[in-house]
C-alpha cells in the first residue's frame, strides 16, 4: 500500500497470513463453529491482514494494488464524525 506521495507504508503477501491463508480460513472456520457461528454460505471472508497497519488521518490518501486484481485508493476526510 502506498500513501499520496507514492511511498509504501504496508505491504505483504498471502504467507503472511498465518503461513498460508487457507490456514487463516480453516483457523476462522474451525474457531467460528466452536462459537456456535458456523459459516454459512454466501458469508464473505477476509482471509486476514497482510501487512502492517498505519495511521490514517483526515487527509491520509492510500491506494493498494493487489497482484491479479487491480488497484482501489482511498481518502480520508475526517468529516462524519
Amino acid at each position: 500500500m502506498t500513501d499520496g506521495t507514492g511511498a509504501v507504508v504496508s505491504s505483504g503477501t498471502g504467507a503472511d497470513c498465518l503461513g498460508d491463508p487457507v490456514a487463516a480460513l480453516a483457523w476462522l472456520a474451525r474457531t467460528a463453529s466452536a462459537f456456535g457461528e458456523p459459516l454459512r454460505a454466501g458469508d464473505v471472508v477476509l482471509s486476514g491482514a497482510l501487512g502492517p497497519m498505519t495511521a490514517v488521518r483526515p487527509g491520509s490518501v492510500f491506494t493498494a494494488t493487489l497482484s491479479g486484481l487491480g488497484s482501489v485508493q482511498a481518502q480520508f476526510t475526517g468529516e462524519g464524525r
